[in-house]
């Protein structure tokens, strides 16, 4: 072809409309591409809101909520709509050069392709509605248009609402496999409801509610044990591991410690055995990221030991904060770490050290006697992040240590000296009728715990073999 500025022969580099449409959603799954447009409506409530860290629940007030079917999706929301002086880079595919939208404003949105690969993910057809107090616009995303490739505009229409200021996305002839997941069993639903409850659990303690066919998802909080902070600085007990630091307009904050008490034998204590709920949450601008992570992306294994069912009670959570999304540490789906970000590489080995006070700590666990093990989580409570980051603003300048190189400090907890029990533990099985009917010969009780029943009888035959030889 021959440019018609030059005159000379050239070749074109331009993208095709069918990449856009159709490769740039085979890199995301489905789940994550509709938690995109959930990312979209938190962001515009960040807007009205403009200084979250002020109050505790600074999105009261402010909704999401998606209906699914077979037929069409939907999400809406009371977010405070598109205006007109963003409209335009709300719709490119990729933000444009000097683009300023949501300058200074903690989000995660730094690409500016999350809206439009959710739709196309989703279905051909959409209907984009969105007012703010100033007016509103409706747009109509067609399959026709999808075909069309040189036709990249879209005409905008005038859009009134008596609702509050906010936007509707109604994606309708849905790609084939995404209705068959709407319209089959529940699973789908359920396992996004899972998701959302785990990976917006800081908005949703915010304020925000989240409405998935008309049914609010709860918040799922992470809580570890600890004694009062201010307290246990001065002397001993359970406390969780803190750094904190600020560097290059990132916050980072690090906490990790036990979310519940120490069991070497999961059987007797099935909250103990809660595989699940250990490991790493990491948080971006009050987005999770990385959900109960036990691998060597979040330290396990790499100077730190690997995840093993004897660290099952230990969980640490990881958040960052920053008005510039760019420098956070989050990949292009907003759902995975950028593992060479150098703030993540720093902190990564912040995260690595407080593995390893813990882990190290279960050694001694198991080497005492059960009944101390027990007084000792006795005193320590389960106790809200949110609560601990309160708690951990009181405690004592000196009892925190300086980075070496960096600007950040780390409270590193008083763990108790465990002094080695002499006691030897037995472990065994037997059926459970059997049990159930020493425990009741014992003990009067069939419904005593397995333990207390072994404990019993050997107190029992302990007592009957006393003065032989």
């Amino acid at each position: 072809m021959r440019s018609e500025e030059t005159g000379k022969d050239v070749v074109s580099l331009a993208p095709t409309k069918a990449f856009f449409v159709n490769m740039l959603t085979k890199d995301i799954e489905l789940e994550d591409a509709i938690l995109d447009l959930l990312d979209n409506c938190v962001d515009g409530a960040l807007r009205s809101v403009k200084n979250p860290t002020d109050v505790e629940r600074p999105y009261e007030g402010y909704y999401a909520e998606l209906t699914f079917s077979g037929i069409e999706f939907s999400i809406e929301d009371n977010c405070g709509g598109i205006s007109n002086d963003v409209r335009d880079s709300a719709f490119r595919l990729g933000r444009p050069p000097g683009d300023k939208t949501d300058e200074n404003l903690p989000t995660v949105g730094t690409y500016g392709i999350g809206m439009k690969r959710a739709i196309f993910k989703v279905g051909y057809d959409c209907v984009i509605q969105s007012h703010t107090i100033d007016g509103g616009f409706s747009v109509h995303i067609s399959r026709e248009w999808m075909a069309q490739e040189n036709t990249w505009e879209i005409p905008v229409e005038d859009f009134t609402s008596q609702d509050p200021p906010g936007t509707k996305i109604t994606v309708s002839d849905l790609r084939t496999g995404v209705a068959s997941a709407f319209d089959g069993p529940a699973s789908f639903r359920d396992s996004f409801r899972s998701r959302v409850s785990q990976y917006y659990s800081v908005l949703i303690e915010k304020g925000f509610e989240v409405r998935i066919d008309s049914k609010p998802v709860p918040a799922m909080p992470l809580s570890l044990r600890s004694a009062d902070l201010e307290a246990v600085s001065k002397s001993t007990g359970i406390a969780p591991y803190i750094y904190q630091s600020d560097n290059d307009g990132v916050h980072v904050e690090v906490m990790v410690g036990f979310f519940a008490p120490f069991d070497s034998d999961p059987d007797e204590d099935p909250t103990a055995g809660r595989a699940e709920e250990a490991g790493w949450t990491i948080v971006c601008n009050d987005r999770v990221i990385i959900y109960k992570d036990k691998s060597i992306l979040t330290g396990w294994g790499d100077g730190a030991p690997n995840y093993h069912p004897q660290f099952r009670q230990i969980s640490g959570l990881v958040t960052f904060t920053s008005s510039e999304p760019a420098k956070l540490p989050i990949t292009t789906t907003k759902r995975g770490i950028n593992a060479q970000n150098p703030v993540f590489l720093e902190v990564r080995k912040r995260m690595r050290d407080g593995l390893k006070v813990f882990t190290a700590f279960t050694n001694s666990l198991k080497k005492i006697d059960v009944k101390e093990r027990d007084d000792l989580f006795r005193t320590a409570s389960p106790v809200e992040v949110k609560v601990l980051r309160g708690q951990a603003s009181k405690i004592k300048p000196e009892s925190w240590t300086k980075e070496r190189s960096g600007t950040g400090r780390i409270y590193y907890p008083s763990l108790p000296k465990l002094v080695e029990s002499n006691s030897k533990k037995m472990v065994f099985s037997r059926p459970e009728d059997q049990v159930r009917k020493v425990a009741k010969f014992l003990l009067g009780e069939p419904d005593t715990t397995p333990s207390e029943t072994a404990a019993a009888a050997f107190d029992h035959v302990l007592g009957l073999s006393k003065g032989k030889k």
